[in-house]
């Protein structure tokens, strides 16, 4: 099997694995042969380069990265990033409005050295779902340039205190929801607008890319991956948008994708065609 014209996304949390539990061994099992037959294996993540190194170690990555929601590129071969998109400078303040919207919500600050929890006096088991170690800072001495922020709200009012974050008028930002936590992310920027970037710079066929995710932040991938894959704990409404549902996460659902690619040869050689994936292939 030749997948040398083929360059496969996949998104990290649901999708490759999940954190405390790891990534299966299916899965290292089938990147590793992807690659060995050509195949160009890159991650489609929204989280910045500092929280992946250590989840994502061992796996073969030989192609570039897309990372931080669409808003940067990174080169794990040469462990540098090719470019990034930061937040405008009036973030930090965006970022505590939306604090204040609820005495309950944790906010992450992410800049280039890595994630921090700006919210050092709130105590509880909610800021230990996305990260158990960070260092504290305070709102006043966080400085940019600004990656993202994330924000934990409450379980009983996340829904309602994002759309309330998206009426505050905040420019150059918008805010985007994955089931448990929202972030805010540089206006235009997403998971989608990253790849199609990735492709017009680097020369890659978008008809040649495969994406699989699992969550809301994976819809715009969805919508522009050239062949739209999708794990099977995947929400209903975007599991719609693809042309393929595998298996769970932790069955090694990114193998079941790569087993599919081994039983189609032609479609892999020929190109992939939304409009046909979408109607089966």
């Amino acid at each position: 099997m030749d997948f040398s014209s083929i360059y496969l996304f996949s998104d990290i949390d649901g999708t490759l694995g999940i954190a405390g539990q790891g990534i299966p061994a299916r899965n290292y099992e089938a990147l590793r042969r992807f690659t060995r037959q050509g195949g160009h294996f890159g991650l489609c993540t929204g989280r910045w380069v500092t929280d992946i190194l250590h989840f994502v170690k061992g796996l073969p990555i030989n192609s570039l990265s897309i990372i931080n929601n669409g808003a940067a590129v990174y080169d794990f071969a040469h462990k540098r990033c090719l470019r990034s998109i930061t937040l405008p400078d009036a973030s930090i303040q965006y970022a505590r409005e939306v604090a204040a919207l609820d005495p309950r919500i944790q906010v992450i600050g992410v800049v280039e050295s890595g994630y921090y929890d700006l919210t050092p006096e709130r105590t509880g088991h909610v800021r230990e779902i996305v990260r158990q170690r960070m260092s504290a800072v305070p709102f006043d001495q966080f400085k940019g340039p600004y990656l993202k922020f994330l924000f934990l709200p409450p379980a009983d009012r996340g829904q309602e205190i994002i759309e309330k974050a998206g009426q505050m008028g905040h420019m150059g930002v918008y805010y985007t929801w994955s089931g448990v936590t929202f972030e805010m992310i540089p206006n235009g920027i997403s998971k989608g607008t990253g790849l199609l970037s990735l492709c017009a710079s680097e020369g890659i066929p978008v008809s040649r890319t495969v994406f699989i995710g699992d969550n809301y932040n994976d819809r715009e991938m969805f919508m522009s991956a050239g062949f739209a894959v999708c794990v099977a704990e995947t929400p209903e409404d975007l599991s719609q948008l693809c042309a393929l549902k595998v298996g769970p996460c932790m069955d090694g659902a990114v193998a079941d994708l790569i087993e599919w690619l081994e039983a189609h040869p032609q479609v892999c050689r020929t190109g992939f065609s939304r409009v046909e994936a979408m109607a089966g292939i």
